[in-house]
């Protein structure tokens, strides 16, 4: 069962689960079969080239990068109301390089409304989007303590994704 939604009507909801346990950003290659999902904790909403957006951080040696490369749109899915901390645990920690997350968890992969890129089923709030700009993080301009505290000496940076927010709508698996 869908019910449509404004891009900002559960934004303090939302902002509270990405702070807390996280969400899903799922996306997969263009003409591929398979999607990868994985666990994020950072991210906003805003408003931008008169667009509502979902601003994603992907860290370069993510297997999810390689994807957003190769793709054009993704999908955020955020538990409002739905305990899926174990599963998030599970995305977060394992890489789609060496698993099929959907196939090795209890998530379940479900076709978006608008895009190609599917939802994560069993979570209630969900941001279809098209990619309209993306930027490697400048390591330089990050404040020291930021940096050290975030980054320490790896130097494995993010890269950030504006997502333009196509669809949004409250889903519920079990209606």
């Amino acid at each position: 069962m869908y019910t449509n939604i404004k891009y900002n009507d559960y934004l303090e909801s939302m902002l509270e689960q990405l702070s807390g346990t996280g969400a899903f950003i799922t996306a997969k290659k263009n003409g591929d079969e398979h999607a990868n999902t994985m666990t994020i904790g950072w991210g906003h909403i805003g408003f931008i080239w008169g667009k509502p957006v979902f601003i994603a951080y992907v860290r370069y040696n993510r297997f999810t990068y390689d994807i957003m490369e190769h793709t054009d749109e993704f999908t955020i899915s955020v538990p409002i109301d739905q305990n899926v901390d174990d599963e998030l645990k599970f995305c977060g920690i394992n890489s789609g390089r060496d698993l099929n997350k959907f196939e090795k968890s209890t998530i379940t992969a479900i076709k978006g409304r608008t895009i190609d890129t599917p939802i994560v089923g069993e979570c209630d709030l969900h941001y279809e989007c098209k990619t309209i700009y993306k930027q490697a993080m400048e390591p330089g301009l990050i404040e020291d303590n930021i940096r050290n505290k975030y980054y320490g000496n790896n130097n494995v940076y993010h890269v950030i994704y504006y997502g333009e927010i196509v669809d949004c709508y409250r889903f519920n698996k079990k209606l």
